[in-house]
């Protein structure tokens, strides 16, 4: 069975991902640490095999680590799991191989397969040959058609990647949510959700209900549509 490290400073995330890990078969924890200082010392006397890793973290960064291991030449395959979504960091990670790149808040089915795709890549490395494009698309996930579909293009002052967000905060509420708690949730600021929120109406993926209160006026309130899901997949590649 893979170890899996967690390097995650914030305790209730670190522990939603040990739980979101434990939930697949596969895998279990070699550790749930706050530092890279930690990181190391399981890394010394632990078998891990697959390190989840923040970015922002006390002391040393997640980047910084990520520099450090790759002088090592230890070889462990990184997934980063990070609030940080900028195109520098983004250029970072990529220069450092890591495998797969999760932007906070984000849901247990994109954890999977982000975890399904280093199993399936450690997979591929064990194999004496991987000798045809079908067997390496199969690893790298090149042959899925909804890669190869145009997406539609958004209305202007939207983007692809803050849609993605802001659908993965929506995707964690249970029941209705607010435009405020939604800004919140995605950590963006409420002017800029309430125009992804009105997009998302507009395409019929969010259905809007009234709340009246005892006290102003009523409160819109919004919850997803699954069965319009479709709708949103025109515009970013799925989830």
């Amino acid at each position: 069975m893979k170890k899996v490290l967690i390097v995650e400073d914030d305790p209730m995330v670190a522990s939603l991902n040990q739980q979101f890990v434990e939930k697949h078969g596969d895998l279990s924890i070699a550790g749930n640490v706050r530092t890279t200082k930690e990181a190391d010392q399981v890394i010394q006397l632990s078998q891990v095999d697959l390190i989840l890793l923040d970015v922002y973290l006390p002391g040393e960064t997640g980047l910084e680590f990520l520099e450090r291991l790759q002088l090592e030449k230890m070889n462990i395959p990184i997934i980063l799991i990070t609030a940080a979504n900028n195109g520098e960091v983004l250029q970072e990670v990529l220069h450092y191989g890591v495998i797969d790149y999760l932007v906070k808040p984000f849901t247990y089915k994109r954890f999977q397969k982000s975890l399904d795709r280093f199993l399936a890549l450690t997979a591929a490395t064990k194999q004496a040959a991987v000798n045809t494009q079908e067997q390496l698309d199969m690893y790298f996930n090149q042959n899925d058609s909804k890669n190869t579909t145009e997406l539609l293009e958004l209305p202007k002052g939207l983007s692809r990647p803050t849609l993605t967000k802001v659908y993965r905060a929506m995707q964690t509420f249970s029941s209705d949510f607010s435009n405020e708690q939604l800004a919140h949730q995605a950590n963006l600021s409420r002017i800029s959700t309430k125009k992804y929120i009105r997009f998302l109406v507009e395409i019929q993926l969010l259905e809007e209900n009234l709340a009246y209160l005892e006290i102003g006026r009523p409160l819109a309130m919004y919850h997803i549509n699954p069965e319009k899901e479709k709708n949103l997949y025109q515009y970013i590649r799925k989830i």
